[in-house]
């Protein structure tokens, strides 16, 4: 391993969102008896495959509502382009390299990593509930089959549950639970009724089983979405692939707290943990603020309720979303190159120091560009200027995630 940082050296590094890009071969091995690989098509110009599901092709392709020109499939090996970092050592980013994925963690100082899904988000979008429950089920086994094959005791996962049926997902979640690798579970901020674009919100009533469930089998959710990929009433608002990250991750974000937070899911299950990952911290103070503007109205509104229909419409809503952020329910990750005048404000508004998760996105575009770099410019230009003391840095980088996920490290 790399030397690491002067601040970090007695600190085990916990990446809190990483990923793997799921080829269709991985599944293949792993589907039961009576189900196939979905559809697979080729762009024969730019050599980029995509999956096929319901007619719709995701990676949606470059282009309206759409992704890069590289797709997912081969999004960080592409047979025309190549790799998209030629440092790193892994042979691919599935979890069929795991001796390479680690040589990679080590040159960035990396302890343990918490795998996310890339493409295994799709099966939250498919129609056929019993097709999303089987290739879920195939994810889980592939991952818990490759990394208990590798002996490592360095990677975890969040597992995917179909969510289209409720006992299925909990079911699934359940079975999961006991396979020793999952930390976690990952869901998309919606969630598809068999309609051309998802629109069943995480925070739907039909889904509170599946969070009850999952607090008390002490799973963190992980929100996470993947905008080129991930089914969303908004996603046809968008023209090529700035405004799909840009937007996407942010608003899915922004919708998902808000809903948690006014359905009452904290106070109904006041050891729910939910993460949002990929969108940084910045945005949690600007909403907080935003929420508490409307919050702020609703005694009014439910005193007109009470006398004209004798009901509480927000009758779970008891404190300020700055109270229910600040609380301990609520994680984000910020990664290499976040804002620390941001971060700072985030923990110093919020309280969040004890909610903070590291993150590298690894392999991803957005931050594997500072390969092996990672750990070091996070300390130097945004844990070091956002003032973070040596306890806040430990904190962010292992305890946060430690207690979170259960690891030991």
């Amino acid at each position: 391993m790399v030397d690491k940082p002067e601040e970090v050296k007695d600190i085990r590094v916990i990446d809190c969102d990483s990923h793997i890009i799921e080829s269709p071969e991985d599944f293949e091995k792993f589907l039961e008896p009576g189900y196939k690989l979905p559809m697979i098509v080729k762009d024969i110009e730019s050599d980029t495959r995509y999956w096929v599901f319901d007619g719709k092709l995701y990676t949606r392709p470059f282009g309206f509502a759409g992704g890069q020109i590289r797709g997912l499939i081969d999004h960080t090996y592409h047979p025309k382009w190549g790799l998209l970092n030629p440092k790193l050592k892994a042979k691919n980013f599935s979890l069929n390299d795991i001796k390479g994925r680690l040589i990679d963690l080590d040159e960035m100082g990396v302890d343990f990593q918490v795998v996310n899904p890339k493409s295994g988000l799709i099966i939250y979008n498919l129609r056929d509930k019993r097709y999303a429950a089987a290739l879920a089920r195939a994810y889980n086994n592939y991952v818990a089959n490759r990394v208990k094959e590798s002996g490592t005791n360095r990677i975890y996962a969040n597992a995917i549950v179909p969510l289209q049926d409720l006992n299925e997902a909990v079911r699934e979640l359940e079975r999961v639970k006991d396979l020793g690798v999952f930390k976690g579970v990952a869901v998309p901020t919606f969630v598809s009724q068999g309609n051309f674009y998802a629109d069943k919100p995480i925070y739907h009533e039909d889904f509170f089983p599946f969070f009850k469930r999952a607090a008390e089998l002490n799973m963190p959710v992980a929100i996470h979405v993947i905008p080129a990929v991930s089914d969303m009433p908004f996603m046809y608002l968008f023209y090529n692939w700035l405004q799909v990250r840009t937007f996407g991750f942010s608003l899915a974000a922004m919708i998902g707290l808000t809903g948690l937070i006014s359905e009452g899911l904290f106070e109904r299950i006041p050891n729910l943990r939910v993460i949002f990952t990929e969108t940084g911290v910045g945005w949690l103070p600007y909403w907080s603020w935003w929420l508490d503007e409307n919050l702020e109205k609703i005694n009014s509104i439910r005193k007109s309720y009470l006398e004209v229909l004798g009901m509480d419409p927000y009758p779970y809503v008891k404190k300020l979303a700055s109270e229910y952020i600040s609380a301990g329910n609520i994680f984000v990750t910020v990664e290499t190159d976040d804002d620390p005048d941001l971060l700072r404000l985030a923990i110093n508004k919020l309280n969040l120091e004890n909610n903070i998760l590291f993150a590298t996105d690894y392999p991803h575009i957005a931050d594997i560009s500072y390969y092996p770099d990672n750990l070091n410019i996070f300390i130097e230009s945004v844990a070091k200027p956002a003032g973070l003391t040596n306890a806040q840095i430990r904190k962010i980088l292992q305890d946060n995630a430690q207690q979170l996920f259960g690891l030991e490290t």
